[in-house]
């Protein structure tokens, strides 16, 4: 459980207070128990609606104006979760009705997989602080982003309970907005 999901201090002692009152009223040892399974419940049900960690928060720094000579991308990540990381690539815009890009960039310079788990690291994996670099390409196999819409994807990676999270980060090449 994460307590991190409370607004502040005071609502989780607020939360404990009633608790300790409820079960500590003179009664029966009956009704004592059912307002302890009462407590518990309301306690897990409070926790039960957060999800375990917040979607990371991916941040391009220059979005709008990325070199059409170098393509370079700066990138900020906050908000890493501690069991899995993310994968970014250059890929082209979502369509309506879609839940994932047509095409991506195969460029192994397009893609980055940012976890700050010591194993993923490991294996390849850049840590989720301070500025990370991103190559992206004004076409690529299946893609044009000088005269369509691409965008930075972001997904869970493949430690990630829940696949279903995603960020589109639209970008443009300085000098070039065709689209």
């Amino acid at each position: 459980m994460h307590l991190t999901h409370f607004q502040d201090a005071d609502q989780l002692g607020r939360l404990y207070c009633f608790a300790n009152q409820l079960v500590n009223h003179e009664q029966s040892n009956g009704e004592k128990m059912k307002k302890v399974v009462a407590v518990i419940s309301i306690i897990f049900l409070t926790f039960g609606t957060y999800p375990a960690d917040a979607a990371a928060k991916v941040k391009v720094l220059n979005s709008n104006k990325i070199s059409t000579k170098t393509g370079l991308v700066t990138i900020t990540v906050s908000g890493l979760a501690k069991d899995h990381g993310i994968y970014i690539s250059q890929c082209m815009g979502i369509e309506k009705s879609k839940t994932a890009p047509a095409a991506c960039n195969p460029a192994e310079t397009s893609k980055l997989w940012v976890s700050n788990v010591a194993a993923d690291q490991k294996m390849g994996a850049k840590p989720g602080t301070g500025k990370l670099t991103l190559k992206v390409d004004k076409y690529f196999k299946d893609g044009d982003c000088i005269h369509t819409k691409c965008i930075i994807y972001v997904t869970n990676d493949h430690n990630a309970a829940d696949k279903s999270t995603y960020q589109a980060i639209g970008f443009k090449f300085g000098g070039i907005n065709l689209f």
